[in-house]
């Protein structure tokens, strides 16, 4: 299954999890660039001033937390 190719600004590499729907966007990301709220390559506009809005879209489809990808130790002082 094809994922969404929408990149959070949340960490700059995690992708939306969900499936591809049109010109490889989710359903509601591809909602937010009818509604020109991200550019057809999957930036927030800068013109987008709803703080809510903007974590609506960067957070969708989303792993909160994102997965820590193995190996990587988050408290080094264990």
């Amino acid at each position: 299954m094809k994922q969404c190719r929408f990149i959070t600004s949340y960490d700059g590499v995690t992708r939306c999890r969900e499936p591809e729907y049109f010109q490889r966007f989710c359903e509601f990301h591809f909602e937010a660039f009818l509604g020109a709220e991200i550019d057809e390559r999957g930036h927030i506009s800068e013109d987008l001033s709803d703080q809510r809005r903007r974590r609506e879209i960067n957070f969708h489809g989303i792993e909160f937390p994102p997965q820590v990808p193995e190996g990587i130790d988050l408290d080094p002082d264990r």
